[in-house]
Protein backbone atom coordinates (compact mmCIF):
# COMPACT_ATOMS: atom_id res chain seq x y z
CA UNK A 1 0.00 0.00 0.00
CA UNK A 2 1.69 3.50 -1.15
CA UNK A 3 2.22 6.12 1.86
CA UNK A 4 -0.78 8.30 0.79
CA UNK A 5 -3.44 5.74 1.16
CA UNK A 6 -2.01 4.95 4.86
CA UNK A 7 -0.09 2.05 5.68
CA UNK A 8 0.99 0.47 9.27
CA UNK A 9 4.67 0.27 9.46
CA UNK A 10 6.61 -1.70 12.05
CA UNK A 11 10.79 -1.94 12.60
CA UNK A 12 12.51 -3.49 15.27
CA UNK A 13 15.84 -1.74 17.24
CA UNK A 14 17.46 -3.47 20.10
CA UNK A 15 14.54 -5.55 20.73
CA UNK A 16 11.82 -3.12 20.95
CA UNK A 17 9.23 -2.93 17.54
CA UNK A 18 8.17 0.28 16.80
CA UNK A 19 4.54 -0.07 15.35
CA UNK A 20 3.38 3.14 13.86
CA UNK A 21 -0.01 4.40 12.03
CA UNK A 22 0.92 6.05 9.07
CA UNK A 23 -2.06 8.07 7.69
CA UNK A 24 -1.19 11.48 8.56
CA UNK A 25 -3.57 13.14 6.09
CA UNK A 26 -6.72 11.71 7.83
CA UNK A 27 -5.08 11.71 11.26
CA UNK A 28 -4.34 7.59 10.79
CA UNK A 29 -7.84 6.82 10.73
CA UNK A 30 -7.54 2.88 9.37
CA UNK A 31 -8.76 2.30 6.17
CA UNK A 32 -10.07 -1.55 5.58
CA UNK A 33 -6.88 -2.23 4.27
CA UNK A 34 -4.86 -0.88 7.23
CA UNK A 35 -6.60 -2.75 9.50
CA UNK A 36 -5.91 -5.59 7.78
CA UNK A 37 -2.08 -5.34 7.81
CA UNK A 38 -2.49 -4.31 11.93
CA UNK A 39 -4.49 -7.35 12.69
CA UNK A 40 -2.13 -10.01 11.45
CA UNK A 41 0.76 -7.70 13.14
CA UNK A 42 0.53 -9.32 16.72
CA UNK A 43 1.20 -12.37 15.70
CA UNK A 44 3.83 -11.79 13.52
CA UNK A 45 5.98 -9.65 16.23
CA UNK A 46 4.50 -12.15 19.09
CA UNK A 47 6.59 -15.04 17.03
CA UNK A 48 9.37 -12.83 16.57
CA UNK A 49 12.56 -14.41 18.84
CA UNK A 50 14.14 -11.15 17.88
CA UNK A 51 11.25 -8.68 19.57
CA UNK A 52 11.08 -8.11 22.77
CA UNK A 53 8.91 -5.46 23.72
CA UNK A 54 6.57 -3.36 21.29
CA UNK A 55 5.40 0.37 21.13
CA UNK A 56 2.30 1.44 19.23
CA UNK A 57 2.43 4.80 17.92
CA UNK A 58 0.91 7.07 15.09
CA UNK A 59 2.96 8.99 12.41
CA UNK A 60 3.32 12.92 12.71
CA UNK A 61 0.62 14.65 15.53
CA UNK A 62 -2.14 12.05 16.13
CA UNK A 63 -2.26 8.46 17.49
CA UNK A 64 -5.43 7.18 15.45
CA UNK A 65 -9.02 8.88 15.00
CA UNK A 66 -10.61 5.87 14.42
CA UNK A 67 -12.32 4.20 11.01
CA UNK A 68 -11.42 6.53 8.05
CA UNK A 69 -14.99 7.05 7.12
CA UNK A 70 -14.07 8.68 3.63
CA UNK A 71 -12.84 4.86 2.59
CA UNK A 72 -15.53 3.31 1.13
CA UNK A 73 -14.51 0.32 1.59
CA UNK A 74 -15.38 0.50 5.51
CA UNK A 75 -19.07 0.84 4.52
CA UNK A 76 -19.77 -1.78 2.10
CA UNK A 77 -22.68 -1.55 0.18
CA UNK A 78 -24.68 -3.89 -2.71
CA UNK A 79 -25.34 -1.93 -5.51
CA UNK A 80 -28.99 -1.37 -6.52
CA UNK A 81 -30.04 -3.70 -8.19
CA UNK A 82 -27.61 -6.69 -7.50
CA UNK A 83 -28.12 -9.38 -5.61
CA UNK A 84 -26.91 -8.90 -1.68
CA UNK A 85 -23.57 -10.60 -0.97
CA UNK A 86 -22.84 -13.52 0.65
CA UNK A 87 -21.02 -12.21 4.00
CA UNK A 88 -20.50 -15.92 6.38
CA UNK A 89 -18.00 -13.87 8.32
CA UNK A 90 -18.46 -10.15 9.13
CA UNK A 91 -15.69 -8.45 8.82
CA UNK A 92 -16.53 -5.72 10.88
CA UNK A 93 -16.73 -7.35 14.06
CA UNK A 94 -13.72 -9.86 13.25
CA UNK A 95 -11.37 -6.73 12.80
CA UNK A 96 -13.09 -5.37 16.44
CA UNK A 97 -11.91 -8.32 18.12
CA UNK A 98 -8.66 -8.93 16.53
CA UNK A 99 -7.56 -5.41 17.25
CA UNK A 100 -8.17 -5.30 20.83
CA UNK A 101 -8.00 -9.31 21.58
CA UNK A 102 -4.91 -8.98 19.31
CA UNK A 103 -2.62 -6.69 21.65
CA UNK A 104 -4.44 -8.83 24.80
CA UNK A 105 -3.15 -11.68 23.59
CA UNK A 106 0.45 -11.52 22.12
CA UNK A 107 2.13 -11.96 24.83
CA UNK A 108 4.69 -9.54 24.71
CA UNK A 109 4.11 -6.17 26.43
CA UNK A 110 2.95 -3.59 24.48
CA UNK A 111 3.10 0.24 25.15
CA UNK A 112 0.87 3.05 23.52
CA UNK A 113 2.77 5.99 22.73
CA UNK A 114 -0.04 8.77 22.07
CA UNK A 115 -0.12 12.59 20.98
CA UNK A 116 -3.08 13.82 19.50
CA UNK A 117 -6.20 12.16 18.39
CA UNK A 118 -7.03 8.78 19.80
CA UNK A 119 -10.41 8.09 18.98
CA UNK A 120 -13.04 5.41 18.37
CA UNK A 121 -10.90 2.26 17.63
CA UNK A 122 -8.14 4.47 18.21
CA UNK A 123 -8.69 4.73 21.81
CA UNK A 124 -9.78 1.01 22.33
CA UNK A 125 -6.69 0.41 20.77
CA UNK A 126 -4.61 2.68 23.22
CA UNK A 127 -6.14 0.97 26.53
CA UNK A 128 -5.90 -2.35 24.56
CA UNK A 129 -1.99 -1.78 25.51
CA UNK A 130 -0.33 -3.18 29.33
CA UNK A 131 0.88 0.37 29.27
CA UNK A 132 -0.29 4.29 27.89
CA UNK A 133 1.53 6.95 28.05
CA UNK A 134 0.18 9.99 26.20
CA UNK A 135 1.79 13.92 25.84
CA UNK A 136 -0.97 16.31 26.86
CA UNK A 137 -1.77 16.73 23.58
CA UNK A 138 -3.53 13.41 23.16
CA UNK A 139 -7.49 13.48 23.65
CA UNK A 140 -8.97 10.44 24.36
CA UNK A 141 -12.61 9.24 23.10
CA UNK A 142 -14.85 6.73 22.43
CA UNK A 143 -17.02 8.49 19.94
CA UNK A 144 -19.22 5.82 18.80
CA UNK A 145 -22.24 7.08 19.83
CA UNK A 146 -21.95 10.85 17.21
CA UNK A 147 -21.34 7.88 14.40
CA UNK A 148 -25.13 6.60 15.40
CA UNK A 149 -23.44 3.70 17.02
CA UNK A 150 -23.37 1.65 19.99
CA UNK A 151 -20.16 1.49 21.82
CA UNK A 152 -19.05 -1.89 19.87
CA UNK A 153 -15.04 -2.24 19.57
CA UNK A 154 -13.56 -2.85 23.12
CA UNK A 155 -15.15 0.34 25.38
CA UNK A 156 -16.98 -1.47 27.39
CA UNK A 157 -14.52 -3.91 27.81
CA UNK A 158 -11.91 -1.38 28.63
CA UNK A 159 -13.45 1.86 29.99
CA UNK A 160 -14.87 0.44 32.91
CA UNK A 161 -12.03 -1.86 33.96
CA UNK A 162 -9.97 1.11 33.88
CA UNK A 163 -12.18 4.62 35.81
CA UNK A 164 -15.19 2.68 37.14
CA UNK A 165 -18.54 2.09 35.57
CA UNK A 166 -20.58 5.26 36.28
CA UNK A 167 -17.10 7.43 34.59
CA UNK A 168 -17.36 5.24 31.73
CA UNK A 169 -21.13 5.31 30.99
CA UNK A 170 -20.61 9.26 31.19
CA UNK A 171 -17.92 9.67 28.36
CA UNK A 172 -18.96 6.07 26.50
CA UNK A 173 -22.86 7.49 26.78
CA UNK A 174 -22.10 11.33 25.78
CA UNK A 175 -18.64 10.47 23.40
CA UNK A 176 -16.71 13.34 25.32
CA UNK A 177 -13.37 13.46 24.73
CA UNK A 178 -10.97 13.03 27.73
CA UNK A 179 -7.48 15.18 27.53
CA UNK A 180 -4.51 13.44 28.54
CA UNK A 181 -4.13 15.18 32.08
CA UNK A 182 -7.67 13.92 33.23
CA UNK A 183 -6.82 10.77 31.56
CA UNK A 184 -4.14 10.46 33.47
CA UNK A 185 -6.00 11.83 37.20
CA UNK A 186 -8.68 9.39 36.47
CA UNK A 187 -6.46 6.27 35.73
CA UNK A 188 -7.72 5.83 32.29
CA UNK A 189 -3.84 5.92 31.67
CA UNK A 190 -0.46 5.69 33.03
CA UNK A 191 0.83 8.63 32.67
CA UNK A 192 0.49 12.53 30.76
CA UNK A 193 3.72 13.87 29.94
CA UNK A 194 4.78 16.69 27.94
CA UNK A 195 4.88 16.13 24.11
CA UNK A 196 8.61 16.96 24.04
CA UNK A 197 9.18 14.23 27.04
CA UNK A 198 7.35 11.73 25.52
CA UNK A 199 9.21 9.53 23.68
CA UNK A 200 12.27 9.34 25.99
CA UNK A 201 10.19 8.24 28.56
CA UNK A 202 7.93 5.35 26.73
CA UNK A 203 11.99 4.62 25.22
CA UNK A 204 12.90 4.12 29.09
CA UNK A 205 10.27 2.10 30.26
CA UNK A 206 10.68 -0.53 27.45
CA UNK A 207 14.10 -0.65 27.90
CA UNK A 208 13.75 -1.87 31.35
CA UNK A 209 10.92 -4.14 30.23
CA UNK A 210 12.98 -5.57 27.53
CA UNK A 211 15.67 -5.96 30.39
CA UNK A 212 13.75 -8.13 32.66
CA UNK A 213 13.16 -11.57 31.92
CA UNK A 214 11.23 -12.43 29.31
CA UNK A 215 8.78 -15.27 30.47
CA UNK A 216 8.41 -13.45 33.41
CA UNK A 217 7.02 -10.30 31.72
CA UNK A 218 5.25 -12.06 29.13
CA UNK A 219 3.26 -14.79 31.17
CA UNK A 220 2.19 -11.84 33.60
CA UNK A 221 0.46 -9.96 30.99
CA UNK A 222 -1.72 -13.30 30.60
CA UNK A 223 -2.53 -14.00 33.52
CA UNK A 224 -3.81 -10.10 34.34
CA UNK A 225 -5.32 -9.87 30.84
CA UNK A 226 -7.17 -13.68 31.74
CA UNK A 227 -8.96 -12.25 34.36
CA UNK A 228 -9.96 -9.30 32.38
CA UNK A 229 -11.38 -11.33 29.88
CA UNK A 230 -13.30 -13.07 31.90
CA UNK A 231 -15.00 -10.94 33.66
CA UNK A 232 -16.18 -8.86 30.38
CA UNK A 233 -16.04 -11.19 27.75
CA UNK A 234 -19.83 -11.40 27.72
CA UNK A 235 -20.10 -8.00 27.19
CA UNK A 236 -17.76 -7.50 24.67
CA UNK A 237 -19.24 -10.06 22.39
CA UNK A 238 -23.17 -8.20 23.14
CA UNK A 239 -21.66 -4.79 22.40
CA UNK A 240 -20.10 -6.07 18.97
CA UNK A 241 -23.52 -7.29 17.92
CA UNK A 242 -25.42 -3.76 19.55
CA UNK A 243 -22.94 -2.11 17.45
CA UNK A 244 -23.88 -4.14 14.02
CA UNK A 245 -27.21 -3.43 15.28
CA UNK A 246 -27.41 0.11 15.47
CA UNK A 247 -25.31 0.26 11.95
CA UNK A 248 -28.38 -1.06 9.79
CA UNK A 249 -30.16 2.54 11.92
CA UNK A 250 -31.01 5.49 9.65
CA UNK A 251 -29.10 7.53 12.01
CA UNK A 252 -25.71 5.87 11.84
CA UNK A 253 -25.92 6.47 8.29
CA UNK A 254 -26.69 10.13 9.22
CA UNK A 255 -24.51 10.49 11.21
CA UNK A 256 -21.75 9.04 8.60
CA UNK A 257 -22.88 11.94 6.11
CA UNK A 258 -23.41 14.48 8.46
CA UNK A 259 -19.56 14.44 10.28
CA UNK A 260 -18.16 14.14 6.02
CA UNK A 261 -20.32 17.09 5.01
CA UNK A 262 -19.02 19.06 8.58
CA UNK A 263 -22.80 19.77 9.77
CA UNK A 264 -24.78 18.83 12.65
CA UNK A 265 -26.55 15.47 12.57
CA UNK A 266 -30.40 15.70 12.37
CA UNK A 267 -30.84 11.86 14.16
CA UNK A 268 -34.49 10.73 14.63
CA UNK A 269 -34.42 7.31 16.41
CA UNK A 270 -34.82 5.09 13.40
Amino acid sequence: MNAGAGTVRASNTDGIAAVTIDHCVRRNALTRSMGRELAVLWDQLAEDPAVRVIVLTGAGQDFCAGADFSDPANFPSDEAGEAPRVQPVNWVTRAARRHVMGIMECEKPVLAKVRGAAYGMGASMALACDMVFAGNSADFCDSHVKMGLAAGDGGVLLWPLAIGVHRAKEYLMTGTPVSAAVAASIGLINRSLPDEELDSHVQAVAEQLRDLPPHAVNYTKMSLNLAVKQMTGAAFEASLAYELYTMRMDDSTEAAQAFLQKRPGIFKGR
